[in-house]
Order: C-alpha cells, then structure tokens, then sequence
C-alpha cells in the first residue's frame, strides 16, 4: 500500500492597514475542510510556530491572532480528522508588516486533485478513494496490516439483450498506523465494505461517495473470542406511521443475526461483537430502514426505527384472510399431487443450513439469484419473459401479500431462513393456484409460506 500523500496547502491573503494608533498587527481567515467536513472546519487548531502561539477555529471555522508584532511567520493548522487518515498541511510563509491585519483562507486540497494524486492510474469514470482507519473495538488501538475489502456490482447490457450483473471489487491492506487507502471505488453506487483482522471479520458495512472523489470511513472491528461469549446489546422500538410495529424484523447487515419486534414494537438483540456495525428493521407494507452504530463489546446501546408506510399489492383475488389451516392443507395438496412446480419443505430447508434467504433459490431449477449492489439480491426466472431477454422477475408472495421489487434493491424479501415453513416455485402459470395466478405476466410465481402465518 502506498504511504498517504502529504497534501500542500492552499492558501491566499491578502491586507489592509489599520489605525496608526494599533502598535501590532494580526492575522485572521477561515479554515476549509472539502475532504471530511465538506465546509469550514470547526475545531482546527491554527498554529503561529515562531511565536509558540495558536488558537482555534471557532463554529464557522474562523480563526483570529491579536497583537503581533511585524515579520515572517510560518503559520499551520491541524485537525484530528484529518491526521487520523494521515494528511498534514505542510508549513505555511506569511509575511505580516507592522500595524497590518491580513486575511488567510487556508483549505485542504480539493478531493478531485487528492484522488489524482493518491490514485494517478485510475482512469475509470465516476471512480474515487476511500481513506480511513481499522482499530480495535475495546482499545482503540490501531490494527496495522488488517486487510480492507470494497465489493460492489457492475451491471452491463448484454450483446444478446437484457442485463448481466458481475460482481467486482478492490482490496488492500492497513499500513503501521491503522490506515488504508483504496483507490478505484465507484462513487456512483453504495458498496459493501469489510474489514478482516488475523482471524476476526468485521461486520458488514455500506459505503456511499455520493459522487464525490474521496470519501472518508473509520472501522472499529471486535477481536475478542467470540466462543468466549459477546456481551453488546442491542434494543430499541420500531414504529410505523406512528403506532408501533409488531413482528418487524432486526437484522444485523450481512449477518444471520436477527429478530422480531414484539407488540409494543420493541425489541432487543444481545450478544453482539462491537464495533462497527449496521442494523436494519423492515416489515410487509413498509419501507426498510437501516442505521449505522459504533458500540463497545460490553455496551448497550438504543435504537429506534420509524419506517415509511409503502404501496403494497394485494393478489387479484382477496386471500390475506386465509387462515393458516387453509394455507397449510393448500401448500401439502399441491406437493403431494405433484402436478407441477418445485417444492422446498422445512425439512430441506433444515438440511442446506442456508443463512441468507436468497441461499434457498440457489439451485432451484429455472432460478437464479443476482447480486445487486454489495449486499441486495435480486431473483430472476430464466423460463419466461419476452422482449429482449427471455430473464424477467417472477411474481413472489409471502403468507398470501405480494412482495413489489424494490427498483433499486431488488427484491431484499423481508424474512429469514429460520422462518419459512415452505415454498413453492411456479414455472408455469398453468400450476399456480388461481388465487395467485397474475394477469398478462410469464415470468412465474413464487410462494413463500412462514412458520407465523403458513403451512
């Protein structure tokens, strides 16, 4: 990994003279972070070496030294953001003559000439840097050659039609201060984000440039036994258009740890690693919502959740009534008579021992499961559809309410491995049940079934 670049300091100023009665002059401006803060940078201390003298930025990032006498200084200034991804502003000349109060604007390089610089081969449109660090959760102490990992999907338009999705990624590793640098990041796209410490994964995180050409991300990373048991906990509400949500789901990202909200909405996941971590609720009906956390090994920490009411498509026919008996006599009839379709009973489940739900499709039979994004799925039938491709996205249902693809996240179905009862994969529109069957659609239908509400 090459060794962080120090960056040279911009600065401008300019000066007016003051009254004939002020003996001293002074230096005043404003510092500006485009790298980490996006603005004036609060708390940066601004030093005057000569003269052991310093201040600073006060909350508009504007600084202020009184009282010096005439003569050339060196001036520079510091921040604990920017040393912590190892940029220092090299000394500064100001030449300050009696009785004259000078302006400086000091500012950090702009993220398009740090990309440049730290990257010079990366070629590729719309790509940046990602900076930061790796440090242990309970120390604090910084993890030198810890390995840093940025996964993302590239999607193109096939020859033939239709889209291909590849996954792509780039690596590298921390340098003796816990630092690394990743060059070639999409800055279009959200990309999933590891980090791996001798034997210790960190959790999965999602890492968004928004467009930018440099985006900042410290990691904390557990590296405590976690046969020896992990003590950090997790609680919180979860609420929706007001009311609380029961059976909402809290996953940890990437992970199979999870649970559900209780009656009151509240729910509680004990036993975690610390460190950097993601935690998301979501629920039939409602959008998903996902929040970032720092927590200790042994801390507890709160999290509330309010999702946004979404549009929900019930089926042609009106069966979210159904009882479970009715569902479950349903599901067995049409497995037994084997007429058509492909069946996948709790006990299969069981036996493939998949974490992720999207685990479950690998393998069916005219099915496949696309990454989209570092950590969202998409499943797509490849025995229907028209047009330019004959792949298109069946239709899916869950305990009898159709589950809308997220255009963005693709179809991320809000249930775990450990709650399904069964499913049924429909090829045919010949063999799904009439209640399901939709109109002018041939991508197939699937039938997710829980243990809450299913067979």
């Amino acid at each position: 990994m090459r060794r962080s670049a120090v960056l040279p300091l911009i600065a401008t100023f300019g000066g007016t003279a003051l009254a004939a009665q002020s003996p001293s002059g002074s230096i005043r401006g404003i510092v500006y972070d485009s790298l980490v803060a996006g603005g004036p940078l609060v708390g940066a201390l601004v030093e005057l070496v000569e003269l052991g003298r310093s201040t600073e930025t006060d909350h508009r990032g504007v600084f202020r030294l009184d009282s010096l006498p005439g003569g050339r200084y060196t001036l520079t200034f510091s921040h604990r953001t920017l040393a912590a991804i190892g940029f220092s502003p090299p000394d500064k000349a100001v030449s300050l003559s009696d009785g004259l109060d000078i302006s400086v604007s000091l500012a950090t390089p702009s993220p398009p000439t740090i990309f440049a610089r730290l990257c010079p081969n990366i070629r590729e449109p719309k790509t940046g840097v990602l900076l930061g660090t790796i440090r242990e959760a309970a120390t604090d102490s910084a993890l030198g050659g810890a390995q840093v990992r940025a996964e993302w999907t590239v999607t193109t338009l096939a020859r033939t039609g239709g889209l291909v999705r590849q996954p792509a990624a780039v690596q590298a590793a921390t340098d003796g201060s816990g630092r690394f640098q990743l060059c070639g990041v999409p800055s279009d796209v959200m990309v999933l984000f590891r980090a791996l410490a001798g034997t210790a994964i960190g959790a999965a995180l999602e890492v968004n440039l928004e467009n930018k050409a440099v985006g900042v991300r410290h990691v904390r990373v557990d590296l405590s036994d976690s046969a020896m048991g992990r003590r950090a906990r997790v609680s919180g509400r979860v609420t929706g258009a007001g009311q609380p949500l029961d059976g909402a789901q809290i996953s940890v990202l990437g992970s199979s740890t999870a649970t559900r909200s209780r009656s009151d909405g509240t729910f509680e996941i004990s036993g975690l690693p610390g460190g950097s971590l993601v935690l998301e609720a979501r629920m039939i009906g409602f959008g998903r919502r996902r929040s970032a956390i720092e927590i200790g090994p042994t801390e507890s920490k709160r999290v509330d959740f309010s999702l946004d009411k979404a549009a929900v498509e019930l089926p042609e026919l009106t069966v979210a009534a159904a009882s479970a008996a009715a569902a479950r006599s349903g599901f067995e009839q049409r497995r037994l008579r084997g007429t058509g379709g492909f069946f996948i009973t709790r006990a299969d489940i069981v036996r493939r021992g998949s974490v992720m739900v999207q685990d479950i499709f690998k393998g069916v039979p005219g099915l496949k499961v696309d990454p989209i994004g570092g950590n969202d799925y998409q499943i797509l039938s490849l025995r229907g559809g028209a047009g330019f491709s004959a792949v298109c996205a069946p239709t899916i249902y869950i305990d009898n309410i159709r589950i809308p693809p997220d255009p963005e996240n693709g179809n991320d179905l809000p249930v775990i491995p450990s709650e399904i009862q069964g499913i049924e994969v429909h090829q045919s529109p010949h063999t799904v049940p009439l209640e399901f069957r939709p109109m002018g659609q041939n991508c197939g239908v699937i039938l997710i079934w829980t243990r809450r509400g299913g067979p």
